[in-house]
């Protein structure tokens, strides 16, 4: 034996055979007993001391028994008559029945015990105590034994695994490794995957774990060698929240699970230089395949996880509610609004003298350099309030984070004079995350609106002790009180610190906030087995942010705390980055004359007034001689997103009836014909209007008082009728000349013409034209605060009015030639035309002087146009090629008189 035993009475010691191998038990020591090797304990008269009247029959009434080191403490400090349970181990065979420690009849007796952990104990790698002795257990012989099975991957645990959880809440995991941290020659490391479980399920490779994995990288653990305690296994623990972004194609509740892998690494040299890492997945376990489903078998207490509903379940995966997009949003707006409540913050009207303090609190946001920072609250504000925590902090953005800094002025919390306001007893705001709460904060005690108030005593103590002269204005301080009622912000808001937030310093914090889309449409409607129906039907979720009201902002806030000014609430809405550009324009098919000599390219007019997105229709739709081109486009965190749309016939037809009207007073209408031959000599004809509308809508920010930006709606807007009426005069010369009866003028240039016009094979024509077209500009710039931007919004009439001659040749035969795709016909056309025209705008507007009407009229210059084309019919299809055109310019373009502004205030400039 280990000890002497000679003066010694009954059993005290026995022998440990190990596959054959006989070692000695010392009293208290430790023994692993390994399942694949043959265990056998004994006792024989050596064991026995040497005062005992008779070894042999102490010998043959030896007792064994075995317990949880664990339960064996609790036993000890128990009185025996609140022991209501038998937490022995499941031996068997004894007579008598043992009152001591609740033992009873749960022992075996006989000099021999062959110990098998697989049948006589819940879990390897729990330490436990085996008793030796003749009379009650605790007055004998004990010893300790770990039993050890090979390396395992045991059981995964979530805590509460049977309630339904939300999207933002956090859950816990323990994992249980069996052994690999008593291998001495290994070292081991554990790789950690969350996958969806009906996804898992059937997966065994690594590259299979890696594509499906919720994390962008798995969980790594190194498993250290060595044990002690009661407990020589190894544990896995983390707590994570359940992200928004796992949430897709989700019509009932989802089930999430994991699967660790088990690494064997170890570090070779280089084949040239340096070390090289290497390693070997050596087991994996896939808890969708092998789920943990049996911890209702085991003692909670031992373990310290239960299952909720005290029944076989799986506890290897979390059930996640199938809680809507939009309803999980609204869910965690209340959630942050009602804590800003529960909290509530103090507001300050004078300033207040505890040393442990700030003197202000300014907000920045760092990723705009333009902007200014906010002062929230200044103690020493010569002008205004000293607190305005009131207002909002408000930002602009969507999946890029943003940067907004907190930062405390003159921030002093030393021990000496901090009392811990509203905080746990002993903590002090010295710790960073007691001035800026993103853990844990306390309310304080209201009656009514008020904030129940105490007077300090200890003042001027901590004045003094702070190194502040006590002054008439400073001597006395009355504090809040702290109630039970503590929150905490950061699981509210759902921040992950070095995700969502950073604290710089004691001084300084900085948010990483971003806005959260609801990128799903008609959610509770989808079917999820139709992923693609679903994924096209989802990309219609910008139009949830079509227009922007107060529910569309996002609400953040940081409770910054300390004993002079405690609870005071940074808060911070942040608004979405979508900016929606409308554009169209209808039109008639007619050819008209805009621009002297050129029809006005509409479809870049949303352009030229600042719209970025929209270039030239894409689009057309024709109805009855009308063409509708829309463009609508939305920017989202900088990209841009084009929604084409055709056909809108509905629009255009309406607008049919309109052009009918129109065409009744068009001279080639014989039924309104004017008598007396005003047909033959001219004719005329009413445009049909032309509309385009260009407008965006986006949240920009306004400053309002004190430096603060407030997010708002802006609107800019473009409209333009092109023309808003246009008329066509044309007067045929030759009809003129072919008129005139002295001398019989008239019948010779109509001989000269028609001869011509036969040797030629030609048609000559000579018109006079003269177009009066109005068109009408409008520009607006609103926003939902201040209402219509007079300096940027204004109205402008311009009359055009082009007029000049035109002669030329029509070409009366046709050349054919015959081509292996079949027959083509050719024809010419030539014309020369002098054009100019006159331009008179008036626009009325606003700039610093105040509102104004600015009149202009401009000579359009001379020019003179040559154009010759070829006409080629083939298959049915014309084709017009150009061969010569162009443009000689005569006479610039010049302004008529100097360009006049009245100012309506009865103010007058002239330019």
């Amino acid at each position: 034996m280990a000890e002497n035993i000679e003066n010694k009475v009954g059993l005290q010691g026995c022998y440990w055979k190990e596959n054959d191998k006989l070692f000695s038990v010392s009293k208290g020591g430790t023994f692993i007993l390994y399942t694949n090797n043959s265990n056998e304990f004994s006792v024989d008269e050596r064991c026995v001391g040497g005062k005992t009247k008779n070894p042999k029959e102490t010998v043959s009434k030896a007792r064994w028994a075995f317990i949880y080191e664990f339960f064996f403490q609790k036993l000890e400090k128990a009185k025996q008559e609140d022991i209501s349970e038998n937490l022995w181990g499941p031996l068997s065979g004894g007579t008598d029945n043992v009152a001591k420690y609740g033992l009873g009849t749960k022992y075996k007796q006989g000099s021999k015990l062959i110990f098998k952990p697989e049948s006589y104990s819940y879990y390897y790698g729990y330490k436990q105590r085996v008793e030796l002795f003749t009379e009650s257990p605790g007055t004998g012989f004990y010893f300790y034994i770990i039993p050890v099975d090979k390396p395992q991957i045991s059981f995964a645990y979530f805590t509460k695994s049977e309630e339904v959880k939300h999207y933002g809440e956090n859950v816990s995991l323990q994992i249980m490794l069996h052994a690999y941290n008593l291998d001495k020659k290994n070292k081991y490391k554990a790789k950690l995957y969350l996958l969806e479980e009906d996804i898992a399920k059937g997966l065994k490779e690594t590259d299979d774990f890696e594509d499906n994995n919720l994390w962008k990288e798995p969980r790594v653990y190194n498993i250290e060698n060595g044990a002690s305690g009661d407990n020589w296994n190894s544990y896995i623990n983390l707590n994570f929240p359940i992200d928004i972004e796992w949430k897709k194609d989700q019509k009932s509740d989802k089930n999430f699970t994991v699967v660790l892998e088990v690494y064997k690494f170890w570090v070779e040299p280089g084949m040239i230089y340096g070390t090289n890492n290497k390693e070997e997945r050596v087991n994996y376990k896939n808890y969708a395949d092998d789920p943990t489903t049996d911890l209702v078998e085991y003692d909670p207490e031992i373990l310290g996880l239960k299952d909720i509903d005290n029944k076989k379940s799986i506890s290897s995966r979390f059930i996640v509610s199938k809680e809507l997009m939009g309803d999980y949003l609204k869910r965690i707006e209340q959630d942050k609004n009602n804590m800003i409540q529960y909290i509530g913050d103090i507001e300050y009207s004078q300033r207040e003298f505890d040393p442990c303090g700030y003197s202000k609190i300014t907000i920045k946001d760092e990723d705009d350099k333009d902007r200014e920072s906010f002062v929230i609250f200044d103690e020493t504000a010569a002008v205004g309030a000293i607190d305005k925590t009131k207002q909002s902090f408000a930002i602009i953005t969507g999946d890029t984070r943003k940067n907004i800094s907190i930062t405390l002025d003159q921030l002093t919390t030393q021990d000496t004079f901090c009392q811990g306001l509203l905080l746990d007893q002993g903590q002090k705001h010295s710790e960073k995350k007691n001035v800026f709460q993103v853990d844990k904060v306390y309310a304080a005690l209201k009656n009514g609106n008020d904030h129940v108030r105490r007077t300090d005593a200890t003042h001027q103590e901590q004045q003094k002790n702070a190194g502040v002269a006590t002054t008439k204005e400073n001597e006395n301080d009355t504090d809040v009180v702290k109630t039970n009622s503590s929150y905490n912000a950061g699981v509210a808001q759902q921040w992950r610190e070095g995700v969502d937030y950073k604290i710089d310093s004691n001084e300084k914090i900085t948010l990483m906030l971003r806005y959260m889309y609801n990128k799903t449409a008609f959610e509770s409607l989808q079917n999820p087995d139709n992923k693609n129906v679903n994924a096209g039907v989802n990309l219609l979720w910008i139009f949830r942010y079509f227009w922007f009201t107060d529910d569309t902002a996002q609400t953040y806030f940081l409770p910054v705390s300390t004993c002079r000014y405690p609870n005071q609430l940074v808060k911070i809405n942040v608004w979405p980055d979508i900016e929606w550009e409308v554009s169209f324009i209808i039109s008639t098919n007619e050819t008209h004359t805009l621009s002297f000599g050129k029809k006005e390219d509409l479809t870049n007019y949303p352009a030229g007034q600042g719209l970025r997105f929209s270039d030239k229709f894409k689009t057309k739709s024709e109805y009855k001689g009308f063409s509708f081109s829309t463009d609508i486009s939305a920017k989202i965190n900088g990209n841009v997103h084009k929604l084409g749309f055709e056909k809108i016939e509905n629009i255009i037809k309406k607008l049919a009836d309109l052009k009918e009207f129109l065409d009744k007073f068009n001279s080639d209408n014989s039924a309104n014909a004017s008598t007396g031959g005003f047909k033959e000599y001219f004719s005329f004809k009413l445009v049909s209007p032309n509309i385009v509308l260009a407008f965006k809508w986006n949240m920009g920010s306004v400053v309002e008082k004190e430096n603060n930006h407030r997010a708002v709606t802006m609107l800019n807007g473009a409209f333009k009728l092109a023309p808003l009426i246009g008329i066509n005069f044309e007067v045929d010369l030759f009809v003129i000349t072919d008129s005139i009866k002295v001398y019989g003028i008239g019948d010779i240039t109509k001989f000269i013409r028609k001869a011509i016009e036969w040797v030629t094979e030609t048609d000559i024509y000579l018109i006079a034209y003269v177009n009066i077209e109005l068109n009408g500009e409008f520009t607006i710039v609103y926003n939902s605060i201040n209402g219509i931007d007079n300096k940027k919004s204004n109205k402008k009439a311009i009359l055009s009015i082009p007029f000049g001659v035109k002669g030329g040749i029509k070409s009366n035969e046709e050349n054919v030639i015959i081509l292996p795709t079949g027959e083509k016909k050719e024809k010419f056309e030539a014309e020369i035309s002098i054009n100019s025209g006159i331009e008179i705008t008036e626009e009325l507007g606003t700039d610093n002087t105040g509102p104004y009407k600015k009149n202009s009229y401009v000579f359009k210059g001379l020019n003179v146009k040559v154009v010759i084309i070829e006409n080629v019919f083939s298959r049915n299809k014309l084709s017009v090629i150009p061969k010569i055109d162009e443009t000689f310019e005569v006479m610039k373009e010049d302004k008529i008189c100097p360009e006049s502004i009245e100012y309506l205030n009865n103010k007058k400039d002239e330019k």
